[in-house]
């Protein structure tokens, strides 16, 4: 039997540092109360963005501004969203913005 060791290497990172990324959450996530649910989440991390329902009926997208801790965190509990929603994923990716959103609100229109 063979043992294998895995390194990992670390960056250290200024947690302080501000970062966007792109959320798109898969599922039932439309009609469920999951913007609601995913701005007031937003809102107690401290981040700043919006939340969005696409036109596909089961993608919603967030653009979220703030830390990266709490950039994990809300990443993480959008896996399993508000009661009624059924997350089959959550796909983030970092954006390069010169944009500094203020607040964290819920887009009604694309």
């Amino acid at each position: 039997m063979y043992e294998i060791k895995y390194t990992y290497i670390v960056n250290i990172v200024n947690t302080n540092e501000i970062k966007t990324y792109r959320l798109i959450i898969k599922g039932k996530v439309q009609n469920v109360g999951f913007r609601h649910w995913f701005s007031d989440l937003a809102i107690s991390l401290g981040l700043n963005g919006y939340v969005q329902n696409k036109e596909s009926k089961d993608e919603v997208e967030a653009i979220i501004q703030g830390d990266m801790q709490s950039i994990l965190s809300i990443t993480q509990k959008a896996k399993d969203g508000p009661e009624m929603a059924l997350v089959e994923g959550v796909i983030p990716s970092s954006i390069i913005s010169n944009v500094k959103y203020s607040g964290f609100i819920i887009k009604y229109e694309n």
